[in-house]
């Protein structure tokens, strides 16, 4: 019972006052993010300089089928260097980005594969099953052989999320369960029961993890090294959804994020927009619109049939930006969160970036100034003048 669980100030003293600490650091910490690394090759421009510049660079097709290929997730690995792209055609497909190509196809036939997660190591992915049973599983891309399974769930894993900061990972199913595990342990470290807890997310420090319990339209925060103990903070959405999606309340939540400076926490919805919270207060800063419609894939609580997906929006790397699908349009949509939203609460993009087709998945690069989108093909963006801009 989520109404159980309320913030403890005793128990959870450290947590609260490293998030209050947190929140006094966030403005210094956002203009280091914001600034080029000179010790990082490529980066040599910002992402507010060039983010109304980007263009599709490179497309990659897959071969005709008698069923049409959906990717359902993509994952960079930490050092920018490869993408991982997993289908419902049951393969993983891995490219270099440095070179544009893809490098690999692993076929899972067997076992199916969804939310493919580059681990520290960027010849091994985690990745869920789709078929056989809920296990998770370790592959090795160089021997394309797995190294280890994670059983526990006994139905569909919806999100699954790495430590940004050890081996460490977290996986949410459809069988309201939480489970907290260790790339080198095949066994869980722990387990949460809770309602439709079908996203999850680890703050930048790795000391912190939201988890949504989409039937109660809630986030939970939980301290990572004491997540037997009541969530130190619950955010209730409901009354913003009643506001501003009365007509999906709960059902279509697909994604949920931090942005790197660890202020603003990110909702991403199936509906006309996303919610983007504070992440110290739960207040929401602003409801990001200017989709249309859906992008056609199947939000975690759904049973619809649709093809699965991992949601079409994220924070850029300086934790500024947001870039998402225009739903059942072709234009990938950019919202800038230093922007004020209208007396509605409304922020309205700040730009269109032009495009073909439609963008159901969405990935930023952690390094370099790309991203990549994908629903039947997978393309690579760059900023115009790092690249010949070709759709094709």
């Amino acid at each position: 019972n989520l109404s159980t669980h309320q913030a403890s100030d005793s128990s959870h003293y450290s947590t609260r006052h490293y998030w209050i600490f947190r929140k006094q650091l966030s403005a210094s910490f956002r203009e280091m993010a914001d600034t080029p690394q000179q010790s990082t090759p490529q980066l040599t421009q910002k992402v507010s300089d060039v983010i109304r510049n980007y263009r599709p660079t490179k497309a990659f097709r897959f071969p005709k089928q008698d069923v049409p290929v959906h990717i359902t997730s993509l994952d960079f690995d930490d050092q920018g260097d490869y993408l991982v792209a997993a289908g419902d055609d049951e393969t993983v497909q891995v490219f270099d980005i440095k070179e544009g190509k893809p490098t690999k196809t692993v076929p899972s036939k067997k076992y199916g594969v969804h939310l493919a997660r580059f681990t520290h190591h960027s010849r091994q992915i985690l990745h869920a099953s789709t078929k056989v049973d809920d296990s998770l599983r370790l592959l090795d891309l160089h021997n394309e052989s797995y190294l280890r399974y994670f059983a526990g769930h006994t139905d569909k894993v919806t999100s699954l999320a790495l430590s940004p900061g050890s081996d460490a990972f977290i996986s949410c199913s459809k069988d309201d369960t939480v489970a907290l595990w260790d790339l080198n342990s095949r066994n869980a470290q722990g387990k949460l029961k809770l309602a439709t807890p079908y996203l999850v997310a680890f703050d930048p420090s790795a000391t912190v993890i939201a988890i949504t319990s989409q039937s109660t339209s809630s986030v939970l925060l939980y301290d990572f090294r004491n997540y037997d103990k009541p969530p130190f903070a619950t955010f209730d959405l409901a009354p913003h959804e009643e506001r501003y999606t009365p007509s999906t309340r709960g059902r279509a939540w697909t994604r949920l994020e931090f942005s790197n400076d660890g202020k603003y926490l990110l909702v991403g919805t199936d509906y006309h927009g996303h919610f983007l919270l504070d992440a110290f207060e739960g207040t929401v800063k602003a409801f990001l619109v200017g989709r249309n419609g859906s992008p056609g894939r199947a939000a975690p609580v759904s049973s619809s049939g649709k093809p699965l997906g991992q949601g079409d929006a994220c924070f850029t790397p300086d934790g500024r930006y947001v870039i998402g699908g225009s739903g059942d349009q072709p234009d990938v949509l950019v919202w800038d969160t230093h922007q004020n939203p209208d007396a509605n609460s409304y922020l309205h993009p700040m730009t269109k970036l032009p495009h073909r087709g439609r963008s159901a998945v969405i990935e930023c690069n952690p390094r370099y100034n790309m991203f990549a989108t994908a629903d039947r093909e997978i393309i690579f963006w760059l900023p115009e003048d790092s690249g010949k801009s070709s759709d094709k």
